[in-house]
């Protein structure tokens, strides 16, 4: 059977399931969401705009904040992959940051910034900057080194060693560190929107939560998920086929 028809076939069993059971149940519906009242909740706040408006506003904060992680992590994956100095004092404190929850950054970020939108920023550079480094440390160190002997035999310059062979070469794992970096944000944005409240799908989310509104908070927490989804197979999906597929491992 086709890949899709077994996905679509388990979602309606799952999704029928759910139904049925909240139904069969007598659940309180401000408690116990049901598929139906979650697709209605969806569809009356994007018909209205709210929705659309709200990932508008979630979208562009974790654009700019990616945008200045993605820099800064570079700027920072350089340096580890050219200094042993560099990866000896700074490498394992990187690692170990990199595996602290996203979340124990908003006390300092209200410390520092208050509740503002600085704050919000702050959570979401720290909680992606540290993957995109590594990515780019783990590429470049991870280069063979008889790549370097053909770019020599070759006559290349320096210059065109780094954008000819280095670059394409560290690719993959650039891009692993890139799109893990943007997940990590996108999580730490979430988290950020709930400590201030401005327009944003975290807003919705507390929105949700003080009317009841059990529907509500599940139709926002499918736009995240979906808008993660998204995000993962048009923008990094479709440059890691890509990549693959120029390296003859994967499909065109």
């Amino acid at each position: 059977m086709n890949i899709w028809a077994l996905r679509i076939t388990a979602a309606a069993i799952l999704v029928a399931t759910w139904e049925s059971t909240v139904k069969l149940a007598g659940a309180a519906p401000w408690l116990y969401p049901s598929p139906s009242g979650v697709l209605a909740n969806l569809a009356s706040g994007i018909h209205s705009g709210d929705y659309l408006a709200a990932l508008a506003a979630s979208f562009l904060r974790i654009a700019a904040g990616f945008a200045i992680a993605a820099v800064a992590g570079a700027a920072l994956g350089l340096l580890l992959s050219g200094s042993r100095t560099a990866r000896d004092l700074v490498g394992p404190v990187a690692i170990g940051v990199q595996a602290l929850p996203s979340i124990c950054w908003l006390p300092l970020a209200v410390l520092w910034f208050g509740l503002s939108e600085a704050a919000i920023l702050f959570v979401v550079v720290m909680g992606s900057l540290f993957s995109v480094a590594l990515g780019v440390r783990d590429g470049i160190t991870q280069i063979p080194p008889i790549l370097g002997r053909v770019g020599q035999t070759f006559g290349l310059s320096r210059r065109e060693q780094i954008f000819r062979i280095s670059l394409p070469a560290a690719l993959p794992a650039i891009l692993a560190g890139l799109k893990q970096g943007w997940g990590f944000g996108w999580r730490s944005l979430m988290a950020g929107e709930l400590i201030h409240v401005t327009a944003g799908l975290g807003k919705s989310l507390l929105i949700g939560r003080e009317l009841n509104d059990v529907n509500q908070v599940c139709a926002v927490m499918v736009l995240i998920v979906g808008f993660g989804v998204v995000v993962d197979r048009l923008a990094f999906g479709l440059l890691e086929r890509r990549i693959l597929s120029r390296r003859g491992i994967g499909p065109a």
